[in-house]
Order: C-alpha cells, then sequence, then structure tokens
C-alpha cells in the first residue's frame, strides 16, 4: 500500500500545468506547499484524483495539496523532478 512517489510526483506536476508552471515547492506536516506562476492551469480535480492526495486548498497565494504523512518522502522525488528546492518559502521570485 506504498505510495509511488515517482508517479505521483510526475501526475501532480502534470496536473498543475507542468514544471514551467512551479516557481518554488515546499511542504510542512501534511501538505505539499506550490507557487504557481498560474493557477488557472492547474487542474483541481485531476490533481484530486491522483492516488495519495487528499485534497487541494488555494490559501495565501499558495497551490496546497494535502498529502498527509507521507508528504517529506514525496518531496524527495518531488523535487528532483523539478529541480525545486525546500527553502521554507514561498518564492520570493516569481
Amino acid at each position: 500500500m506504498a505510495m509511488d512517489y515517482v508517479d505521483v510526483s510526475k501526475k501532480i506536476i502534470s496536473a498543475v500545468g507542468g514544471a514551467d508552471n512551479i516557481s518554488s515547492a515546499t511542504h510542512c506536516m501534511t501538505r505539499l506547499r506550490l507557487t504557481l506562476k498560474d493557477q488557472a492551469m492547474a487542474n483541481d480535480g485531476k490533481v484530486e484524483g491522483i492516488k495519495g492526495v487528499k485534497s487541494v486548498i488555494k490559501q495565501g497565494g499558495q497551490y496546497q495539496i494535502v498529502i498527509g504523512n507521507e508528504v517529506s518522502n514525496l518531496f524527495k522525488e518531488f523535487s528532483k523532478m523539478g529541480k525545486f528546492t525546500d527553502d521554507g518559502g514561498d518564492g520570493s521570485k516569481g
């Protein structure tokens, strides 16, 4: 029942408009937090349909994807795919 971090990461990146649409990425205890260049490119329904994704929340300029306790493991693969860094910020440059 383990999550396929590589597969889930690829699907999330695709569903939010591709790696070029992500200006920064980080995570907290349960959420993958993305700053998107154009939130209109993200397909909420497609993101929520990915196995392992619990929900999508748009808050404070961030596109937050609720994953649960496995988010830190997912982020390791996610960040490799888009060369994102976990800077703990929301992307001061966009």
